[in-house]
């Protein structure tokens, strides 16, 4: 009897660490921590490496290809107001953990050759820079990080004015403490 009593308090303890774990990575990472590095490639297999971006703002709009139009509308307006400014690079991230295996990369990457996202987009093909910022699928997740890799600002929105407001705001003020 002890001996089951013992795998009980035993499996409410590792239910309870599962259960701890798994809301700890459905939480945003904080502003201020540092940014999670990835190195991601593009449809046309150039890489690109968040460390080689130290001196910029990076703005990251992860997504999938179910809010595709919601990702698009976040990088038009970014582009919108930063495609001149040499001082702010921004990705899709593209979680591709959704595409079924037998469909070849190389057929995903020719249609977004075809047709180009307004942003660079990279391909996550095993979803672990999504793990790493801890992003949901429901809507797009949006990081700014500036010029020394730290997060400066979080947000899982659809697109609206004010919250783009909210992220202009923030964008504005770290590309301020660049020195050019």
């Amino acid at each position: 009897m002890p001996k089951l009593v013992e795998v009980i308090i035993f499996g409410f303890f590792v239910c309870g660490s599962v259960a701890a774990n798994s809301s700890e990575t459905n939480k945003p990472l904080e502003v201020g921590g540092k940014a999670p590095e990835f190195v991601l490639q593009d449809a046309a297999d150039r890489t690109h490496a968040l460390k080689k971006l130290r001196g910029k703002v990076v703005v990251l709009i992860l997504g999938n290809r179910k809010i595709q139009k919601e990702d698009d509308k976040w990088a038009h307006a970014i582009q919108k107001n930063y495609q001149e400014n040499s001082r702010i690079t921004t990705f899709i991230i593209a979680d591709m953990r959704s595409v079924p295996r037998f469909v070849p990369k190389a057929l995903i990457k020719r249609q977004l050759k075809k047709n180009k996202p307004p942003v660079t987009l990279l391909l996550d093909w095993k979803g672990e820079t999504h793990k790493a910022y801890r992003t949901q699928k429901e809507m797009p997740n949006l990081y700014v990080v500036n010029p020394d890799g730290k997060i400066a600002f979080h947000i899982k929105s659809n697109f609206s004015d004010e919250k783009y407001e909210k992220l202009k705001a923030v964008t504005e003020k770290e590309i301020a403490k660049i020195k050019t």
